[in-house]
């Protein structure tokens, strides 16, 4: 679904600033992952994705560490037990959790193409590890990078997506915001940005608008 803000915005090449979510749009689904720790460790019990969204104790765990209000190393104890995983073992929570989360990418090299072209670009995250943040990928990429934990912010808050325009430096109206949690674009949109629902099974159509978008080719190879 693409939604656009009050725009400017049809014109192809009209557009200066992309801000873009991490997990699920420059990486893979995140829960896949997830579940494949679970399986790892032999829990046999709810999908990750059930227990985030069924479960109020562990949202609240996870939307405390989002917000920074824990770092992951006071967050995985609890969350351990709250996952089934032995206490002797919670050290390793996040890191197996994340261990087989790969970026996708067509999806990071439009994002680095986009930034080499010219357009500024930010990141807007939502963090439960940070350790995810320190491959090269993202120095290379990003000329902003808010990350919720480092920031006390988190998505939907409108707070974060000012906080983002303020840092890209560019006027909401000429910048494009992707996210693949349909609930996080309401804000950009009503701050004048254009927003795009990104699927992450088909990458290639959101690579398809933002060559439209920016007006510039993002075809690999």
């Amino acid at each position: 679904m693409v939604v656009d803000g009050p725009t400017l915005a049809a014109v192809s090449g009209a557009y200066e600033g992309l801000l873009i979510d991490v997990g699920g749009v420059l990486t893979k689904d995140i829960f896949p992952s997830f579940d494949a720790y679970l399986a790892r460790e032999g829990l046999d019990g709810p999908s990750f994705r059930e227990l985030y969204f069924d479960s109020p104790a562990v949202q609240q765990l996870l939307h405390r560490l989002e917000v920074g209000e824990l770092h992951h190393t006071e967050a995985q104890g609890p969350l351990a037990e709250m996952l089934g995983v032995p206490a002797e073992r919670a050290d390793g929570v996040f890191p197996g959790l994340y261990q087989e989360l790969d970026f996708v990418p067509d999806m990071t090299d439009a994002v680095e193409a986009l930034r080499r072209s010219g357009v500024r670009t930010g990141m807007l995250s939502n963090s439960w590890w940070f350790p995810m943040y320190d491959r090269p990928f993202y120095a290379r990429a990003f000329d902003v990078q808010i990350v919720s934990g480092l920031v006390g912010l988190r998505k939907p808050e409108r707070a974060m997506f000012e906080k983002g325009l303020q840092e890209l430096g560019i006027a909401p109206e000429r910048v494009f915001f992707v996210d693949d949690f349909e609930e996080n674009l309401p804000p950009a949109q009503e701050l004048g940005m254009s927003v795009f629902l990104h699927d992450p099974d088909d990458p290639a159509r959101t690579i398809a608008e933002l060559e439209r978008r920016f007006g510039v080719s993002l075809a690999r190879g």
